[in-house]
């Protein structure tokens, strides 16, 4: 399954991307020499609905091994971060670190934990073959301007011209109205999603990224023709409920509907499926963050055979010096290592 394949993501790519992005000091930083009580913990977290899946597939495994147990609802990175400020939870996710003006807890730790590819994909009933679609026209149809799934713009990005004989091949594309679906909740996956827009395209997506997707959206939301939905489920739910809708986020929700995933564009003008292997190339190009543990990905590098729209999961947890109970820290520090390593 694609979530045992993220499980099973290859420990070359991720563990190498993980230490040189400094996950070695943070788990160390939650707190020297703990060790996790013998009797079993309950602990509790929340935040990325885009790593839940796959949270979902290592707590059991954990929980079995260690005889400790994480509840995680995967209500969204936005919820996840405001939980850990006001302590109501023992550990978070977000796909994204704190805002500069956004309050956090006086002592914590960023965990890149996660690579992942966010997949844009659509509720195409009867197609057949590839979907291929580029940043351009990605940007065109969440701007509102594309609105037909035969619109030129999509019949070039999946047309073929064969070398030699110069021959055309054109993928049949559906005489279907777009549905365009969106996060209403504050996401981390939105804010990849529209940072990646306005970074590779400015002229159409002319707003800087932001985790709510109205405040990211050049100009008005239309009605009718735009749906929203809550958390990366919500949103699956609502694309697969809705022949010609388009919707993003990580790829196992899309997957796991049967849903057509499309092959986008890199900067290197291949159109690349949106795999843990694609992903971790591009992701390996990160520019490391002056905070220790988070980094920045430049969405207009051309990386050869990657997959640009990418994203990092981080795990948040408190240091030492929040003073929160030695137990539940030790456990803390058990499943972080369980996750990154």
């Amino acid at each position: 399954s694609h979530i045992q394949g993220k499980v099973l993501m290859s420990m070359k790519n991720k563990r190498g991307l993980l230490v040189k992005a400094g996950v070695a000091v943070s788990v160390m930083a939650l707190s020297l020499g703990l060790v996790a009580p013998a009797n079993a913990a309950n602990i509790t977290g929340n935040g990325s609905s885009a790593v839940k899946n796959l949270l979902d597939a290592c707590i059991p495994v954990w929980s079995k091994w260690s005889s400790h147990n994480l509840t995680y609802p995967g209500g969204g990175s936005g919820a996840g971060r405001s939980a850990l400020t006001a302590g109501t939870v023992d550990l978070a996710f977000s796909d994204v670190p704190y805002g500069a003006t956004e309050s956090k807890p006086a002592n914590f730790a960023y965990i890149p934990a996660s690579i992942f590819p966010i997949a844009i994909y659509a509720n195409l009933p009867g197609f057949k073959g590839t979907l291929n679609l580029s940043p351009t026209t990605i940007a065109n149809i969440y701007a509102g301007k594309i609105t037909k799934w035969n619109d030129a713009a999509i019949v070039a990005d999946n047309t073929v011209v064969n070398a030699k004989t110069k021959k055309k091949t054109v993928t049949a594309l559906p005489n279907l109205d777009i549905t365009v679906y969106y996060r209403f909740d504050r996401s981390g996956t939105s804010e990849i999603f529209t940072d990646w827009l306005n970074q590779l395209v400015p002229t159409v997506w002319t707003k800087a990224k932001s985790g709510t997707f109205t405040s990211a959206f050049p100009g008005t939301v239309p009605a009718g023709t735009f749906q929203s939905g809550n958390q990366s489920d919500g949103l699956a739910n609502g694309v697969a409920s809705k022949a010609g809708a388009i919707g993003y986020g990580e790829v196992s929700y899309a997957t796991e509907r049967k849903m057509v995933v499309a092959r986008v564009k890199n900067n290197s003008g291949e159109f690349m499926a949106p795999t843990s292997s694609a992903a971790s190339i591009f992701a390996n190009g990160y520019v490391a963050g002056t905070t220790p543990g988070v980094i920045t990905l430049d969405y207009k590098k051309a990386i050869k055979s990657s997959y640009s729209l990418t994203g990092f999961a981080y795990g948040l947890a408190y240091t030492e010096g929040a003073g929160k109970n030695v137990g539940t820290q030790a456990v803390v520090k058990q499943f972080m290592d369980y996750v990154v390593n």
